[in-house]
């Protein structure tokens, strides 16, 4: 039987169907053991199914788009602990970091912020910050980058991020680790998946995990605690029922936001990588809360069901003080005062998503087609505190040198300015058809409709209430690709869809922006390599947008504290990509990527400055007996930004590459020892466009793993 979620049971015919997560790894595996690979029947990893990008169970080479696939191995061996370290280390994505809470930093591919998240498949929202959850309970990340509106809800032209979950197996699997790393971080951490009756028909899977941690930010602390737990079951020869939940409460104290990057006077500030701009009584707690239940069924004929619920919430709670109002003076450390706010919502959204797939017959030949309709309702409301400046509260830090975040603790009792409250639903019907001329061609076309409405309402005491109301019908999302199979090792491929994103920043009137709206062009080879162990793939793309958003010269403030940003028209953004990934030799693995986006104004001014025009990413890993080496290299070009001084200096981040290095010795057949040195050349650099927040320095972890099948 093959389930939606790619992954295909082999049994005797006599016997009970199977549901299990796991799959038998065919014998030229590229991966460890260990690692539940699906839809790998020849051992490519190319021919990994995906359904990220058109609902259809396609491989990679035959997705008419550039994929990257972040298996369990990867990010066990390069201990990669939240969504942002995982899809960071994929071909061409960069991150850029404005806060120890990570709460606002931003993943980009292409140029453009990732705001396309999908569990399993199903969109969800930005708003429920998947970006901060736990990587432990995820069995792969695939990543399509492009716009991929058909499957991701609205068409953005940077990537959509699809997490696979986590599922039972049928046959008993328990792992338990303990992490101790640099800067007093410890982290412990259990998986255990069983059959949870006599005739494997009911099977459970439970990752919980405990971790606590200082900073190399001064001041700074982390609790986190996790849960995820999944029952699946068989209710017939056919049917699969799932339904699990995901739970995430994380507490931060003192957590940093940016620094003054730049004195009065113009020149830029040099401050150790350890200061924190936060004062004392700053905190941010969140608690992330997923919920979910998917029915799976087999008509037969090839063909498939499912019906999907997925329930998000992000509850978070924080009050914000870091210096960084004003001037700071080079010589006394006068000058700055903090910014002072507080944050309280819970944003809640609900999606459900039906879809029916399968073969048919045509003019001789076999096609497939699948078809679904989506809905999605998101609220976020909360109250309003006074932004930036507490009335009878004095921010002010009299000399930054030697303070120590040691300013008064706020009072928020009763200081209620206001409320606000964000409403969207989205409605929409989508459907892909796979023809096959003949069997070297492949034609792929699809749509979405969507009726989309968002309606946002900022009210404060003694002020003209601010409403917005946005909302399109019939809006639709045009997919098309083409996939030609030149030889049984190479394919060339061409795609083309829409971009139709809303936004949400506002314009210097306190007005909501208009949607991004364009199209996005694609075309590229991919091929396997060494019987099909090593897979490579060469893309070239060209977007056009209307409406991309840029912000303003003068960096306006806007009244909640935001900064205020126009709409550029006729913008175009273009590149290529070049990705290999594999086994070499028996043992040896290779991922390698290189990427390359330029985005410009119609007078072919660079934008998005802040965004390398170039990065390359390379990791490597080696098995020798017992032991596991493995190392990599992240690279990025230039990125700069014009006005961040005081007198409109330019801050530049010249290139950088840092240096991770792995090695994992297999004391026995359960128990395993790792240590992971991360940036281990200890590079000084930014980690963002705007010279106000560093990168992390050299840190090592050791890990010690026992594992019981």
């Amino acid at each position: 039987m093959a389930r939606t979620d790619g992954t295909l049971t082999l049994q005797k015919q006599a016997a009970a169907p199977s549901h299990s997560a796991a799959t038998a790894t065919p014998a030229a595996a590229t991966t460890l053991a260990q690692v539940e690979v699906r839809g790998m029947a020849d051992g490519s990893p190319g021919q990994a199914r995906s359904t990220g990008a058109t609902g259809l169970e396609l491989s990679v080479r035959e997705t008419p788009q550039a994929v990257s696939v972040m298996n369990r191995q990867r990010i066990e061996d390069q201990r990669l602990e939240n969504l942002q370290d995982v899809v960071g280390q994929t071909t061409g994505i960069t991150l850029e970091h404005s806060s120890s809470s990570r709460e606002t930093d931003v993943m980009y591919s292409r140029g453009f912020a990732i705001d396309t998240y999908m569990f399993d498949g199903i969109p969800t929202t930005k708003l429920v910050e998947p970006a901060g959850f736990d990587a432990s309970i995820y069995e792969r990340v695939e990543v399509v980058r492009g716009a991929a509106g058909l499957m991701g809800g609205n068409g953005s032209p940077a990537a959509a991020v699809n997490l696979v979950r986590k599922r039972p197996t049928r046959e008993l699997h328990a792992e338990a680790e303990l992490q101790a790393g640099r800067w007093d971080k410890y982290r412990a951490q259990a998986d255990v998946s069983a059959p949870l009756s006599e005739d494997k028909h009911v099977r459970g899977r439970v990752v919980v995990a405990q971790q606590n941690a200082n900073s190399y930010i001064d001041r700074y602390h982390q609790d986190k605690d996790l849960f995820y737990g999944i029952v699946e079951a068989d209710l017939g020869a056919s049917t699969l029922l799932s339904a699990g939940f995901s739970y995430q409460n994380e507490k931060l104290d003192g957590a940093s936001r940016i620094f003054v990057s730049y004195y009065s006077d113009g020149t830029k500030t040099s401050f150790p990588r350890s200061i924190n701009s936060a004062s004392s009584s700053t905190y941010y707690n969140r608690k992330q809360s997923l919920g979910f239940a998917t029915l799976e069924h087999d008509f037969g004929n090839e063909w498939t069901g499912k019906i999907a619920l997925n329930y998000a919430a992000n509850q978070y709670d924080a009050v914000q003080g870091y210096a960084a109002r004003g001037s700071l003076d080079r010589l006394t450390g006068a000058g700055l005062s903090l910014w002072q706010t507080k944050w309280n919502s819970k944003p809640e959204q609900l999606t459900i998503d039906a879809f029916a797939s399968g073969p048919f017959q045509a003019f001789g030949r076999k096609h497939e087609l699948v078809a679904g309709i989506s809905a999605s309702d998101m609220k976020n409301t909360g109250p309003s505190y006074p932004a930036w400046v507490l009335p009878g509260y004095d921010a002010t830090v009299p000399n930054f040198y030697t303070w120590n975040g040691n300013s008064p603790t706020p009072n928020y009792v009763g200081t209620i300015s206001g409320s606000y409250t964000e409403k969207e639903k989205q409605l929409a019907g989508y459907g892909s058809l796979r023809l096959r001329p003949s069997d070297d061609l492949s034609l792929i076309l699809g749509t979405r409709i969507a009726n989309w409405q968002r309606n946002t309402e900022s009210v404060t005491w003694g002020a003209p209430t601010i409403s917005d109301e946005l909302k399109t019908t019939g809006k639709a999302t045009p997919y098309a690709g083409v996939v030609y199979t030149m030889n049984p090792q190479w394919s060339a491929y061409a795609s083309y869809t829409g971009i139709f994103l809303p936004q949400t920043y506002r314009d210097r009137n306190n007005r909501v922006i208009d949607p991004l709206e364009g199209k996005n062009a694609e075309v590229g080879i991919k091929g396997d390599l060494l019987d099909g162990l090593l897979s490579t793939s060469i893309s070239l793309f060209r977007m056009r947008q209307d409406n991309l958003a840029e912000m303003d010269a003068d960096q306006l403030v806007l009244p909640d504290g935001s900064t205020a940003y126009h709409t550029i028209k006729g913008a175009t953004a273009k590149g290529f990509e070049v990705e290999v990934s594999g086994q070499i030799q028996r043992g040896w693995q290779l991922t390698a990527g290189y990427a390359h986006s330029r985005i410009e104004d119609p007078q072919g001014k660079r934008l998005q400055t802040s965004q390398p025009l170039n990065n390359f990413k390379l990791w490597t890993s080696y098995d020798l007996e017992q032991l596991r080496l493995g190392g990599g290299i992240n690279w990025q070009g230039d990125i700069y930004q014009e006005g961040v001084g005081p007198n409109g200096e330019r801050f530049t981040q010249h290139s950088y590459a840092l240096l991770s290095l792995m090695a994992r010795y297999r004391i026995n057949k359960q128990l395993s020892a790792t240590v992971n040195v991360n940036n281990a050349l200890d590079k000084n650099y930014y980690a963002n466009g705007y010279g106000n927040f560093y990168g992390d320095p050299r840190n090592v972890q050791v890990s010690l793993n026992y594992r019981f099948r």
